[in-house]
């Protein structure tokens, strides 16, 4: 059944994407302190906090964006919303000021695609279990390499692939974000990974073919 076939590739793909993702978690966090200090306006704590962060949610956003400058411009109009808001932030744990500002970025990030995505609709029923590919050979593919396949990606895949299988939303969550019918992000999920293991054999076929 479907459940069958999305759950193990999902873990395979994903893990290989959140293994690279996976920065240090003393580079995402950010202490009671610290934010104390960023609500008084103490400027050199407020940078620092910004320079730690910055990576991390630079990466988040050109998952979903495809391009470093649209990231840039997402990282710095998110980081000022976020300064702006200060004051109502409940600290809870170190992880929880950058999982507020990481949600504020993909949800401007989602705000620049719903505006530029013309997905590209493929009903489920139009594909068949023939079409459902191998994942044995994804473990071997080089984390920088599956990052730019997946950068590759159309837009409308790539956004419902990172909110799917890296941000762990479901395909009913998914719908209400993206404004779109639950089967949608379902059949754009399943086409990213149809179209991601494609370009991971054409790549695999031309290094064999340069090694021989």
């Amino acid at each position: 059944n479907r459940a069958s076939f999305i759950k193990p590739q999902k873990q395979v793909i994903a893990g290989n994407l959140l293994a690279h993702f996976a920065l240090s978690l003393c580079m995402r966090q950010v202490q009671l302190e610290e934010i104390l200090r960023c609500k008084e306006h103490h400027s050199k704590t407020v940078g620092d906090v910004f320079e730690r962060l910055h990576p991390s949610l630079i990466s988040v956003c050109f998952r979903y964006l495809g391009n470093t400058d649209d990231a840039e411009d997402v990282v710095m109009v998110s980081w000022l919303k976020v300064l702006e808001k200060l004051k109502g932030f409940q600290y809870e744990h170190p992880l929880s000021f950058y999982a507020w500002i990481k949600r504020i970025c993909i949800n401007e990030c989602l705000g620049i695609l719903r505006h530029r995505i013309n997905f590209h609709l493929v009903p489920i029923e139009d594909l068949s279990a023939d079409d459902e590919p191998s994942y044995t050979d994804v473990d071997r593919i080089d984390n920088q390499l599956l990052l730019k396949l997946v950068a590759q990606l159309p837009e409308g895949y790539r956004t419902v692939f990172n909110l799917f299988a890296l941000e762990g939303f479901s395909h009913s969550q998914i719908a209400k974000m993206l404004k779109i019918a639950e089967s949608t992000s379902k059949s754009q999920f399943r086409k990213a990974r149809l179209s991601l293991m494609d370009s991971i054999r054409f790549t695999q076929n031309v290094k064999i073919s340069h090694e021989k």
